[in-house]
């Protein structure tokens, strides 16, 4: 649980020792959740980007003078495809981690009762 508590102060969230386990984790919980949605949107805008790129459609509405957008969105394609596979591992491994946080407060509470 200290390794948790270092953790969690690192976000600026500060709990000592006489803290109550059920609370720890649920910060730990709260933090991994954002780590997720961070790491969703990013993939979002990702395939985003990919279909972009690959509509003609909307490529061909981006006026003339705006055409930087165009040649970013393709740089953007080209060179987050490793880093989208980073992205992929860090997800499974944060929603992996939830899984046990979820487990451990679950059996925390059948232990109370």
């Amino acid at each position: 649980m200290e390794g948790i508590i270092k953790f969690l102060s690192l976000f600026c969230i500060h709990f000592d020792s006489n803290t109550p386990d059920f609370i720890i984790l649920a910060g730990y919980f709260l933090i991994l959740s954002v780590f997720i949605l961070l790491n969703v949107v990013n993939i979002m805008i990702y395939l985003l980007s990919i279909y972009i790129v690959s509509n003609e459609k909307i490529l061909n509405k981006i006026p003339r003078k705006y055409m930087f957008i165009h040649k970013l969105l393709i740089y953007y394609k080209n060179i987050r495809v490793v880093y989208i596979i980073s992205e992929f591992i860090l997800l499974l491994i944060c929603l992996f981690i939830m899984i046990w946080v979820t487990y451990s407060l679950v059996s925390f509470y059948i232990h109370l009762k």
